[in-house]
């Protein structure tokens, strides 16, 4: 029996494994959308850690970056300023979790709508969000799709391994919600900085057996063609201080407000979770984009051949490396990282957009705002269909295939989300921060973002998200200065906050405050 069959004997294993992982806890997950959007708000320190990082890596750490470092050069090392991310989770994280046990907020768009008083500035935020997060898990899709073709050497096909993932995908979200997908992340995580580092061991111990990565790099700068690579700005000379910028923001300083990322602000146990992420996080980012860019920088460049990237395409290279270059044991372990990244990352940006489509929109704007009751289970039963329409339209975009893995998050997603950072920092510590402010910042900051992605260039070099954040943030400040902002909010979202978190003393939930204030009566 072939190397291909058995790697898709295993493809299958792994997939029942998921779903049925999935549909283990599909009857505690039924009983109300906490449980199935939220993890109960019970999710520990490791776990979050876990669940966190692997959702922000995504696909395109493991199949993405490494190609954009050997197109790009070493410059696009700067997507990993998500150290600053991991730093801003502790931080505004903890506030977060704070007004979420306080006001019960499981949403970017929860929060955004009471900090601000306005129910449409929440619908705005809200179809933005789902709107953008197609694009992104449809990259993580793309990926997978690529490296099952080219690991099975075309016994499967592109797209009957994308609407494989697409059928996993789906199913564990709708069989265990947010509990099945933080074990699985943290299941995930392990696989897959486990493997990272198994396939740069072997590959420089195979490979360059008597210098080690000495031997790669006095092969790379001996090729004239690829010794630009390991400088700065690289080949394409687009890495230049404001490349880097460019990179740093999209790929890292905006993560903190993607709305997955956004959502595990939520769903931590106890403020004990953001101590261990304050120097845990970042020690995750060094630890496995140290891997990635030296299978990027290093590894790649000095093993691969150019008919390799003429026959396969430059997205590829790690496809091709892992399954050309190495055993049959590796390339399948290989094809399992890059799964345990896509997954994880997918899953979770679509439970985002479920809990937002159902909670924010449909149980929000169909009953709550008429006080109307609605069965907790009927809401989760939402969410569940949604899931389903959200990944027909995912997977009429993987089949377009419209753009290369990067650009469908630094491009399109990124850019978008990113304009909710000025609204969610100045609600968060901001007193005066306004409705009219934060209306005026995002939309500018959402048009200057359509302007520069789709129709002109921006300028002077900069990319569509520092324009589009510059404005944004200057429009909100100016136009909050000029507007005011009601007292009890005030009150209720940012000095209550701070007079916690100043006092330490720890939040009761916002069920507990109820049954305190009516036995004080």
């Amino acid at each position: 029996m072939s190397s291909s069959i058995w790697i898709i004997i295993g493809i299958g294993i792994y997939a029942i494994f998921i779903i049925a992982h999935g549909f283990g806890s599909f009857k505690s997950t039924s009983k109300d959308s906490e449980s199935f959007f939220m993890a109960g708000r019970g999710v520990n320190p490791f776990v979050l850690l876990c669940t966190t990082a692997i959702s922000v890596f995504s696909a395109l750490a493991f199949y993405g970056v490494p190609a954009s470092i050997y197109r790009d050069g070493i410059g696009f090392f700067s997507n990993t300023g998500g150290m600053i991310a991991g730093l801003m989770f502790a931080s505004i994280g903890y506030r977060l979790w704070l007004l979420g046990k306080e006001y019960g907020f499981t949403t970017p768009v929860d929060f955004l709508r009471t900090r601000y008083y306005s129910e449409s500035y929440g619908v705005l935020i809200a179809i933005v969000l789902i709107l953008f997060i197609v694009p992104y898990v449809a990259m993580q899709l793309v990926a997978i799709g690529d490296a099952t073709e080219i690991t099975t050497k075309g016994m499967v096909p592109y797209i009957v391994a994308v609407a494989l993932g697409t059928l996993v995908v789906s199913l564990h979200i709708i069989g265990g919600g947010m509990k099945s997908v933080a074990w699985m992340d943290t299941f995930h995580f392990i696989l897959g900085t486990g493997t990272l580092i198994v396939l740069c061991v072997y590959l420089v111990t195979t490979y360059f057996p008597n210098g080690g990565l000495a031997e790669a790099v006095q092969k790379i700068n001996s090729n004239p063609e690829l010794s630009p690579i390991l400088s700065h700005p690289g080949p394409r000379e687009i890495y230049n201080w404001k490349g880097t910028l460019n990179n740093a923001l999209a790929g890292a300083v905006a993560t903190v407000v993607w709305p997955h990322i956004f959502m595990r602000t939520f769903i931590a146990s106890s403020k004990d979770n953001f101590k261990m992420m304050a120097w845990a996080m970042p020690l995750a980012y060094v630890v496995v984009y140290g891997f990635i860019v030296v299978l990027g920088a290093l590894i790649i460049p000095a093993i691969l051949s150019s008919q390799d990237i003429t026959q396969y395409g430059m997205d590829n290279v790690v496809s091709v490396i892992s399954t050309q270059y190495a055993s049959p044991f590796i390339s399948f372990i290989s094809l399992l990282c890059l799964f345990a990244f896509g997954v994880s990352t997918a899953d979770s940006m679509l439970l985002s957009a479920s809990a937002i489509g159902s909670r924010d929109l449909y149980v929000r704007h169909k009953y709550e705002l008429r006080n109307l009751a609605i069965e907790p289970r009927k809401v989760v039963t939402f969410g569940r269909i949604l899931l389903l329409v959200l990944m027909v339209l995912v997977l009429i975009v993987v089949a377009l295939k419209p753009a290369v893995i990067t650009d469908y998050a630094y491009k399109l997603s990124s850019p978008f989300f990113a304009q909710i950072l000025p609204a969610t920092l100045g609600g968060l510590y901001w007193k005066k921060g306004t409705k009219e402010g934060a209306w005026a910042g995002t939309v500018a900051g959402l048009l200057v973002t359509i302007l520069f992605t789709f129709f002109i260039k921006a300028p002077f070099g900069f990319s569509p998200i520092i324009w589009a954040l510059l404005i944004n943030s200057i429009l909100y400040y100016v136009v909050s200065i000029v507007t005011k902002v009601p007292s009890e909010i005030v009150s209720r979202y940012v000095t209550r906050i701070d007079s916690i978190i100043y006092s330490g003393s720890e939040v009761k939930s916002s069920i507990d405050n109820t049954l305190t204030r009516l036995n004080s009566k």
